[in-house]
């Protein structure tokens, strides 16, 4: 039986559902006072002081440089789960909310992950299909100067990857994000050495600005080269809608699957015209 390890990332002590696959992983552990139950994600190597700017990715890291005879790898947030539930995924919103308490009376089940990687290469979440191309949005929310920074310094790293940037980030208008995945480990060692080489790179040249928002510009950089990495490795993908549980859910924010299906085509065609 493979070993999958599933973390769960964490800046706060939060009721958690519980499956053996889950690992909870404390995220700038280094930073606060470590949580019971936790693994903390300052232990080994790590980049645990970086959460701040790097946001999940520093448990990312930490799994990446320190998990061992690890088969199956993923990551999902404290508030943002798989749906393997869902019914019909092709035809789905991206996600559902639902209230945690409900959330947690559930058991959380997994499908035969290993099953699913042998028909697949990557589990992701479904993309969004927006009305602009990926770079026009990145600029549209974040400092387009820095993604274009970004672009440089993948034409002097990885210039082998630059055609397939420029396709699915500047002729495209899907892209999945969330920085979730389930894969193979050799999938996440491989996404994982060349995401970090270029982020660092990025942090040397890009120091983050004093901004709430616009401070966690590495973890926004890395929900778009996801995109990139698995397009250039013509990786296979299972496109999963999310799951999302609030404390104080109250309804009425979800969308069903003919609305979904109709915005995505909706977004498609408009982004064709102009």
């Amino acid at each position: 039986m493979s070993n999958n390890k599933i973390f769960i990332c964490a800046h706060k002590e939060v009721p958690l559902p519980q499956h053996p696959y889950f690992l909870p992983v404390q995220a700038g552990a280094s930073l606060h006072k470590h949580i019971a139950g936790y693994q903390p994600d300052d232990e080994g190597e790590n980049i645990s002081d970086k959460n701040p700017h790097f946001c999940e990715l520093t448990c990312h890291y930490w799994a990446w440089r320190n998990l061992k005879n690890v088969d199956i790898v993923g990551l999902n947030h404290y508030r943002r789960y798989f749906d393997f539930q869902k019914k019909w995924p092709q035809f789905s919103a991206d996600k559902r909310f639902v209230s945690t308490q409900d959330f947690l009376s559930q058991e959380y089940i997994f499908p035969d992950l290993e099953k699913y990687l042998q028909k697949y290469d990557i589990i992701l979440p479904i993309a969004r299909h927006w009305r602009v191309s990926n770079t026009q949005q990145y600029g549209n929310y974040h400092i387009a100067k820095d993604w274009e920074m970004l672009r440089q310094i993948i034409k002097e790293r990885s210039p082998q990857y630059i055609p397939t940037f420029e396709k699915t980030m500047d002729h495209s208008n899907k892209s999945v994000g969330y920085n979730m995945f389930i894969t193979h480990w050799k999938q996440f060692d491989a996404y994982s050495e060349w995401l970090f080489d270029i982020l660092f790179e990025v942090e040397r040249r890009v120091p983050p600005i004093d901004d709430p928002i616009q401070s966690r510009i590495y973890g926004y950089m890395s929900e778009r080269l996801i995109n990139v990495f698995c397009e250039h490795h013509h990786l296979c993908i299972k496109n999963m809608p999310l799951i999302m549980p609030l404390d104080d859910y109250q309804g009425g924010l979800n969308v069903n699957n003919t609305k979904a299906t109709y915005r995505r085509i909706t977004n498609d065609i408009i982004y064709k015209l102009r």
